[in-house]
């Protein structure tokens, strides 16, 4: 599998729209924060902020060269102003097809790397305790449990899920 990391840029929309629905439609994306099907909308919105990726929030997109698809993605947002303006928070997810494969670490390690560049000293994650493979991730990468929030994620089946909050310091 030939898998390259680049920074998202306007016209990626639809190809995340296209990943996460896809997720969502399979019931594979069940501890993500959203649960509905992105739009025409979403992918405007999404082409836009993907053309002014500066400061705090900033998005790495993993794509795989034989057809082009995006297949995995990772995020960091935060507040440039004010008292937390040293921190951010990443997310990642994977295309279904594409899991297991490594994709979301090379993913993650890019994104640790792209924030020491833009002098963020702390990434924070949030991922429920169920979702073994993200909290095995997260930890994989270097970050550390900080905290449990009861109650951290609802479920669509109506059951609530703790989470873990993860913390990683950067130097």
């Amino acid at each position: 599998m030939d898998i390259i990391i680049r920074k998202a840029k306007k016209g990626d929309g639809k190809g995340w729209a296209e990943m996460w629905n896809e997720g969502i439609k399979r019931k594979f994306y069940i501890y993500n924060g959203g649960n509905s099907l992105r739009t025409r909308k979403d992918i405007f919105k999404s082409n836009k902020k993907y053309n002014n990726q500066k400061g705090h929030e900033f998005t790495l997109f993993a794509i795989d060269r034989n057809n082009g698809k995006i297949v995995g993605s990772s995020n960091c947002f935060g507040k440039e102003k004010g008292r937390t303006r040293h921190r951010v928070e990443l997310g990642w997810m994977v295309h279904p097809d594409y899991s297991g494969k490594g994709i979301a670490t090379r993913l993650v390690k890019e994104v640790i790397l792209e924030a020491k560049k833009r002098g963020i000293k702390k990434i924070g994650a949030e991922a429920a305790i169920e979702n073994v493979a993200s909290v095995k991730l997260a930890k994989k990468c270097g970050f550390k449990i900080e905290g449990r929030l009861k109650k951290g994620i609802l479920l669509d089946s109506g059951r609530y899920v703790d989470t873990y909050i993860f913390g990683l310091t950067l130097k």
